[in-house]
């Protein structure tokens, strides 16, 4: 131990003569295993002098996408608002769903109108309003559903259904004929009125009926059958015509009928007015003038009229819906 102390630069001289000595042999073993080490991966090698092509088609549809300019997609909403869904019931199951308007073929939330129509007009905004399809945008008098109905839009006041799709038969206007038929005898024929108190009048086939300008024309002889009594019931039939007209009514044996002179009570729903017109008489709604229509027939459940220019086909104009009390 002196002696190391004594020579210590000699003694680390030594250490590092052993330590090179040692990483000689080290390297010598190394290199003469180096060929049994990697003789496997040698003899995997292709050697050749032609290289195999890199596939470079996710590299052209990289290039492809970064030459092609961003591009916004379309969408049915609001750029800068989420989607809003209602609450609302599945046709097939009954159950409370969530229902997104904006996708196409959704649960309509105002039936029978579509959810696209609303979207494609304009009506984005709209379509979450319990009242949207009562509701008049572009102030024309007609509703989103009369707009949808007739399909015209609902935001151009110039686009809209014909007018007489508003309008309605309110009330079918019997008079009765002022003449009754009561009875008749031997080719006599009772006449009384039943508006004013006359005389009764005994009057022949071809006679004029005093105080008015009908003349009897024709007598036929008819009974029917009561079914309660089970005996035949006289209802014969006096045909009496009007001398200047030439306009015919069957009176029936002690019946009162009712007069050629009938009436309809229009409402007109684009303006809330209602009219009354005369059977055969003509008549325009106020917002068209220059067209004139007349009233051909009433039935308790329609009326019939026509365009008098065009006298194209008969029009039917329904009743009324009756308002639920």
């Amino acid at each position: 131990m002196d002696w190391i102390k004594k020579n210590f630069d000699r003694f680390a001289l030594l250490l590092l003569a052993v330590a090179l000595l040692g990483s000689s042999v080290a390297l010598f073993l190394s290199v003469n295993g180096f060929a049994d080490r990697y003789q496997p991966v040698l003899a995997n090698v292709l050697h050749g002098k032609k290289v195999a092509l890199l596939e470079t088609e996710p590299l052209e549809r990289a290039k492809a996408s970064l030459e092609k300019p961003a591009s916004w997609d379309r969408h049915s909403g609001l750029l800068f608002e989420s989607r809003k869904y209602v609450v609302g019931k599945n046709a097939a199951t009954k159950e409370n769903v969530l229902i997104d308007p904006f996708e196409p073929g959704s649960t309509p939330l105002h039936p029978p109108v579509p959810n696209e129509w609303f979207l494609k007009n304009g009506l984005e905004a709209a379509i979450l309003e319990n009242d949207v399809l009562s509701q008049d945008p572009d102030k024309d008098g007609f509703s989103n559903l009369d707009e949808q109905i007739g399909k015209t839009d609902p935001l151009v006041a110039s686009s809209h259904p014909s007018y007489l799709t508003k309008l309605r038969l309110k009330r079918f206007i019997k008079v009765p004929f002022r003449l009754k038929f009561e009875a008749y005898d031997e080719g006599n024929f009772q006449i009384n009125t039943v508006d004013v108190r006359q005389p009764t009048q005994f009057v022949k086939i071809g006679e004029l009926i005093a105080g008015t300008k009908f003349k009897a024309v024709k007598f036929e002889k008819k009974t029917t059958l009561n079914p309660t009594t089970g005996i035949d019931r006289d209802v014969s039939e006096l045909t009496v015509e009007h001398a200047e007209s030439g306009l015919q009514v069957v009176l029936v044996v002690g019946t009162e009928v009712n007069s050629p002179d009938q009436y309809a009570r229009f409402a007109f729903r684009w303006d809330g007015t209602e009219f009354t017109v005369k059977k055969l008489q003509t008549f325009s709604l106020k917002p068209e003038p220059g067209v004139v229509y007349k009233l051909i027939d009433i039935q308790e459940g329609e009326a019939v009229i026509n365009n008098v220019k065009t006298d194209g086909d008969p029009i039917k104009v329904p009743r009324i819906e009756e308002q639920p009390h």
